[in-house]
């Protein structure tokens, strides 16, 4: 959702800027992204910390609902960041 926001604001931004150089465009991007991310980082983690509690919902779940995301999608992403931890 987040991606999708901030490639839709991108969009904005080149039909209002068209003269924008790719470097300038290339950093407004980078920065950009790092906004979301960082925004949406605090909430993740208090999502995945809320799921790992006894009775709570699945870390997938919780995310879903709280972000109003497509459960597959989110299924998908959880079930890389494990695969993921698992290799660290």
């Amino acid at each position: 959702m987040a991606t999708s926001v901030v490639d839709a604001e991108m969009e904005r931004l080149a039909s209002r800027l068209p003269d924008l150089d790719d470097a300038t465009r290339a950093e407004v991007l980078h920065t950009v992204r790092r906004v979301a991310d960082k925004l949406l980082h605090e909430p993740t983690v208090r999502v995945k910390a809320l799921a790992n509690e006894t009775g709570a919902v699945s870390y997938a779940a919780a995310l879903a609902e709280l972000f109003a995301l497509d459960p597959d999608a989110v299924d998908a992403v959880t079930r890389a960041g494990v695969a993921e931890e698992g290799r660290q």
